[in-house]
C-alpha cells in the first residue's frame, strides 16, 4: 500500500520490488532493486526517508524517518523481520537483524553488523566494522557496547542526554513518571492526526 501524507508521495524506483502488504506512506525514496517483504513499514513521520540500491528490508520491519531525524539507509543494508529504524543513517554495507532497533540519530559505518535483539541507542555512532552481539546494547560516540545486565547504567546516561527531547521533543527529568507520559501522549497524538488527512494512492 502507498501513501501520500503531508502533501509527499513515495518515490519508488522501477526495479525496486514492493510486496502488496507492504505500507510505504509521505517523503520515502526507494532505490533501484531493492526488495521490500510483506508486512513491513516504511514512513514518513516528518522526517524523510532515503533507502539506497539493493536493500532488503525483510517482513514487519519498521523504518521511520521521525521529526527533525531523517532516516537513511545506503546501498547493500539488510534489515531483518521486526527490527526497528527509525531516525538513524546507516552508511551502507550493514547488517540489523531480526528485532534489532537503531534509534533517533544513531549512526551506522560500513560493515556494521547488529546481531538479534540488540539496541543501537540514541545518538550512538558505530564505527565501520563494528560488531554489536546478541541482546547487546551500544551507547555512545564512539559506541560502547554494554552486556544486557549493564543496562541500567545505559539509562542512568540516556536520562542525563535527554532522551525524551531528543525522541519526543519533550523536556522531561525521566521517562519513568505518570505526568510525563502523559504529556508525552497528548504531544505525540497531536502530531499524529496529520495521518487524517492521508490519502491511499492507486497501484
Amino acid at each position: 500500500m502507498r501513501i501520500e501524507h503531508r502533501g509527499k508521495r513515495p518515490v519508488i524506483d522501477a526495479t525496486a520490488v514492493v510486496a502488496p502488504t507492504a505500507l510505504i506512506s509521505g517523503d520515502v525514496h526507494i532505490g533501484a532493486g531493492t526488495v521490500v517483504l510483506a508486512g513491513a513499514v516504511i514512513s514518513s513521520q516528518g522526517a524523510p526517508v532515503r533507502i539506497g540500491q539493493h536493500c532488503i528490508v525483510m517482513e514487519y520491519a519498521v523504518i521511520r524517518g521521525a521529526g527533525k531525524h531523517p532516516c537513511m539507509l545506503g546501498h547493500h543494508v539488510l534489515v531483518g523481520p521486526h527490527a526497528h529504524i527509525t531516525g538513524a543513517t546507516i552508511r551502507g554495507r550493514a547488517f540489523v537483524a531480526t528485532g534489532a532497533s537503531v534509534f533517533n540519530g544513531a549512526i551506522l559505518e560500513a560493515g556494521v553488523v547488529v546481531a538479534l535483539n540488540t539496541v543501537v541507542h540514541i545518538n550512538t555512532r558505530c564505527l565501520a566494522g563494528t560488531g554489536v552481539p546478541i541482546g547487546h546494547i551500544a551507547f555512545g560516540d564512539p559506541a560502547t557496547v554494554y552486556a544486557p545486565q549493564e543496562a541500567p547504567a545505559v539509562h542512568a546516561q540516556l536520562s542525563a542526554l535527554g532522551f525524551t527531547k531528543a525522541v519526543f521533543g519533550l523536556e522531561a527529568q525521566h521517562l519513568a513518571d505518570a505526568d510525563t507520559i502523559e504529556k508525552l501522549c497528548e504531544r505525540y497524538t497531536r502530531s499524529l492526526r496529520a495521518h487524517r488527512e492521508d490519502r491511499i494512492l492507486p497501484e
